[in-house]
């Protein structure tokens, strides 16, 4: 009866052993798995401005998509004042440029790598236009938007 409860007790541990040793190789891989994903979100490619500034200055469904409403910034022209809503918004047709498309008007571009503002103004006029964009989540949005005209 002794050999029997040694051997049952070798054959229990032995159980235990490889129980323990199995729930920690799953453990490792599911920790594996789950940092494989975490590093492919964060790798994720980050939008590039130039296709996303084609993009949305030549498709409304998409611009209204990655304006990030509310939006700060107000459109005046004359008496007409009133801050962006989805329902006033206007399609923006220029896109960001790097030169000064219109002689007319002064133009200053600020670039990082998370943000982007221009600026179009005719000094002494009462005219400025600005818009700035933002990376969220590896996406760009425009944040702000001011239309002035007097």
């Amino acid at each position: 009866m002794n050999t029997a409860v040694k051997y049952s007790k070798q054959i229990i541990f032995i159980a235990c052993a490889f129980l323990f040793i199995a729930c920690n190789k799953n453990k490792s891989e599911e920790n594996s798995t789950l940092e494989i994903q975490s590093k492919k979100l964060e790798n994720k490619a980050v939008e590039s401005f130039d296709k996303f500034n084609v993009q949305f200055h030549s498709d409304s469904v998409f611009q209204i998509s990655r304006v990030d409403f509310p939006i700060d910034g107000t459109h005046i022209s004359g008496f007409e004042h009133y801050n962006w809503t989805k329902k006033n918004w206007q399609f923006l047709k220029i896109p960001v440029s790097e030169k000064n498309q219109f002689e007319e008007y002064q133009h200053s571009l600020v670039k990082t790598d998370s943000l982007i503002t221009e600026k179009f103004w005719i000094p002494d006029s009462g005219f400025e236009v600005e818009r700035t964009f933002k990376l969220i989540n590896n996406k760009w949005f425009l944040i702000y938007y001011n239309d002035i005209n007097l």
